[in-house]
């Protein structure tokens, strides 16, 4: 979305206060503001756009790409997750890491 450069603080701030939104940041470009959110069917989701940004004066543009199929999705880091913490580290043949 594009928000006016004075309010966008302030609509983040508003955003992130929205139960349907999992995820709110500034961004470069055409537009300065992306949010993801979570809505059960496409009437849901038309309801949330119309209603709660959607009486949001500082935002001048809105658009919206729903999510058809997720291939690959990234999440937190764990232990026993590959690459997370408490992962056993090899020390076999050729690794740099010191024993």
């Amino acid at each position: 979305m594009s928000v006016a450069p004075a309010h966008l603080d302030e609509v983040a701030r508003a955003l992130a206060d929205h139960d349907e939104l999992a995820f709110v940041a500034a961004t470069t470009g055409t537009t300065n503001l992306v949010a993801q959110a979570l809505c059960p069917d496409p009437s849901a989701l038309h309801d949330y756009l119309t209603r709660r940004p959607g009486a949001l004066d500082a935002i001048r543009t809105l658009e919206s790409a729903p999510v058809l199929r997720t291939v690959k999705a990234a999440g937190p880091l764990g232990p026993g997750a590959p690459g997370g913490r408490g992962r056993s580290r090899s020390r076999g043949p050729g690794s740099l890491i010191p024993r």
